[in-house]
């Protein structure tokens, strides 16, 4: 997804561009149900994905707008974020990684072709110095500059030596997808136990994707159980507002925190998550990706790539180095002080939700900042 913007981005400066991707994404078939992987989509990102004109072909496919966050750990103590509060009708949408994609390739077929290639396959040679690329159906690329966008597990911040510093969770984050029995809000929400976060994430027609934080072996409990029991147990587990559901596939990731010591060496620069990885809690991840296009298109714009030029890449880290890592931070922070049963912190949570919903600048601060419009 934050590869083919890039992509974009640069074409619309003039560049050629080639995008490397192991496969084509599945065609896209609405009588299909939903993907598990879904991604939550600021106000900024959308922004940026309308100048691309990607987004109306998003819309065109499949999406869910929604137009609160709730946030707790005792019901009676939520925390609402709602887009009226600042004069919005809507917070942001969700949307199926996979539509994201094919939405991406549709605008570079039409648009963008005679600057955009895409090449299908799997790099087996990477020489970082000299540029190049070689792929496993013999196709040799050659460029001024490679821009991983390749995850969390890049390929190519390995190749040009970047280290990471960062950890891994003791938690996954499971996903159910699930059918829900009766209408429901187009609303978000998530709710803090000492045995981890679960959360309520809303798709299209009566389509939703539950989402429970659990260690390894309860981890693999969920995705190895029967669906019976284990809606059985989310009904145990979930609040009890929920409602009826069916349960229609499964899957689990590991949780990460990941930060590359440096964004670029050489002819490399890395953007999204494979610069970056930040706990899922408030759904930043992929927003952070999307500012990292903008302000990298936005640096070469202002200092053009050249095989000796590397002023752009400088700026680019300046950039957005410091604020991954303060969201990086502070999702850790909210992660760490609600994931307990500390009693002290207990009564600090409670008392900074009342304070919270109280603080009418403050928090129409925050929304409008996770929204990204401030």
């Amino acid at each position: 997804m934050v590869g083919g913007a890039m992509a974009i981005g640069l074409s619309k400066l003039g560049y050629k561009v080639a995008v490397i991707e192991a496969h084509k994404p599945k065609p896209f078939d609405k009588a299909d149900l939903p993907d598990l992987r879904v991604s939550a989509l600021n106000r900024l990102t959308q922004s940026l994905l309308q100048r691309y004109n990607v987004w109306d072909k998003v819309i065109a496919m499949r999406c869910q707008q929604y137009q609160r966050l709730s946030v707790w750990e005792n019901s009676t103590r939520a925390l609402h974020f709602e887009a009226s509060q600042i004069g919005e009708s809507y917070l942001g949408y969700f949307v199926e990684n996979r539509i994201l994609q094919l939405a991406l390739i549709d605008t570079i077929q039409q648009e963008h072709a005679d600057n955009i290639q895409v090449v299908y396959g799997r790099a087996t040679s990477v020489n970082v110095t000299e540029g190049s690329v070689k792929l496993d159906n013999e196709i040799h690329i050659q460029a001024n500059m490679l821009i991983g966008a390749d995850g969390g597990n890049s390929q190519l911040r390995q190749q040009a030596n970047i280290g990471v510093t960062g950890w891994q969770y003791e938690q996954q984050a499971n996903v159910l997808l699930v059918k829900m029995a009766s209408k429901f809000e187009s609303a978000t929400w998530q709710q803090f136990t000492p045995k981890g976060p679960v959360a309520f994430l809303p798709l299209f027609d009566g389509h939703a994707n539950l989402v429970w934080y659990a260690d390894s072996p309860m981890s693999q409990h969920i995705r190895n159980t029967n669906n019976d029991v284990i809606k059985k147990e989310v009904l145990a587990r979930f609040p009890s507002t929920l409602g009826d559901f069916e349960i229609l596939d499964k899957t689990g990731f590991p949780l990460r925190r990941m930060h590359a010591n440096t964004y670029w060496r050489k002819n490399v620069v890395l953007i999204g998550d494979a610069a970056h990885q930040i706990n899922p809690l408030a759904g930043q991840g992929v927003n952070l990706g999307f500012k990292d296009v903008d302000a990298l298109v936005e640096s070469i714009k202002n200092n053009p790539i050249t095989a000796i030029n590397k002023q752009a890449l400088i700026n680019y880290e300046k950039t957005r180095r410091m604020p991954n890592l303060i969201m990086m931070s502070a999702m850790d922070v909210f992660y760490q002080t609600f994931s307990n049963d500390i009693s002290v912190l207990k009564m600090l949570r409670n008392l900074g939700v009342q304070v919270a919903n109280m603080a009418g600048p403050i928090k129409h601060k925050v929304l409008k900042y996770a929204m990204g419009i401030e």
